[in-house]
């Protein structure tokens, strides 16, 4: 399902897309897999107060490992990566409360996207994302002023729930795209919100952009790995999906090192 011109448009010019019911057809062990990864980790068990996250997170299950064999997410990723786009793993959630206003990083070069899949019915007051159309954008002058709403109480006046935005409402089954730039949060959601994702980046085509990318890389030696991708995922990918893992396995040189460094200094890993 490669994407019409004008969803690319629309993704190029406000950041993000919806796929209703995209996997409806695989939701219910997309399901039992997200629980069974969760009860392996008994340390890490949710009881409702904080945020409780898991990364990476399809690697440990070889079933969802197929998630990057999807036609489906192949396609969407394809589409707006180019046919060799990167992964760079991703997280499992519960969520508790609200999430204020930021981005997940701020990329001048290539193209970072993240696909989330909730795997409860989350709505604009009860949990569901919410994003600032077009605040990805690298070329706009009010960007600026739009990153201020981390801190819209002293910017503007105003709580961060009445931020204007666009809520992505959701159901099990239905694919979020955005663009990792854009800013977005979430308000009035339960204590268990369950959300997992997958990080792809456009292939690196320079330098400059190869630099951003290990950058990236080494971000996650807060979470203590060594590797981005786990074994599973390397030992059952086919061709087609190593062609994904290629790049960034040749760019994680330093991850292990970083990593000891922060074990050394930090209690716990990052949760997040």
């Amino acid at each position: 399902m490669a994407l019409t011109a004008q969803q690319q448009a629309f993704f190029d010019t406000f950041g993000f897309l919806t796929f209703p019911r995209l996997l409806q057809a695989d939701i219910d062990w997309i399901t039992a897999e997200f629980e069974a990864i969760h009860a392996r980790h008994p340390g890490l068990k949710h009881d409702g107060t904080r945020r409780t996250c898991i990364v990476p997170f399809i690697d440990q299950s070889e079933r969802l490992c197929t998630l990057l064999d999807h036609p489906a997410i192949v396609d969407i990723a394809a589409s707006l990566l180019g046919d060799d786009f990167n992964y760079l793993g991703g997280d499992g959630n519960y969520y508790t409360g609200d999430t204020n206003w930021h981005s997940d990083g701020w990329h001048a070069q290539g193209r970072y996207i993240k696909m989330a899949l909730y795997l409860d019915p989350v709505t604009r007051d009860t949990g569901c994302l919410r994003v600032i159309p077009g605040s990805h954008r690298t070329d706009c002058g009010w960007i600026a002023d739009v990153r201020k709403a981390g801190r819209s109480e002293e910017a503007f006046g105003i709580p961060g729930r009445d931020v204007p935005a666009f809520p992505l409402e959701s159901r099990p089954g239905d694919l979020v795209v955005f663009n990792h730039n854009l800013q977005h949060a979430s308000f009035g959601g339960g204590s268990a919100r369950r959300m997992f994702t997958l990080n792809l980046c456009r292939r690196a085509q320079s330098e400059t952009e190869t630099e951003d990318l290990r950058s990236y890389i080494e971000g996650h030696a807060r979470f203590w790995l060594d590797h981005l991708h786990s074994d599973i995922m390397r030992q059952t990918a086919s061709p087609e999906r190593r062609r994904h893992l290629e790049q960034v396995i040749a760019n994680e040189g330093r991850l292990a090192e970083l990593s000891r460094q922060a074990r050394e200094t930090m209690a716990e890993p990052s949760r997040g």
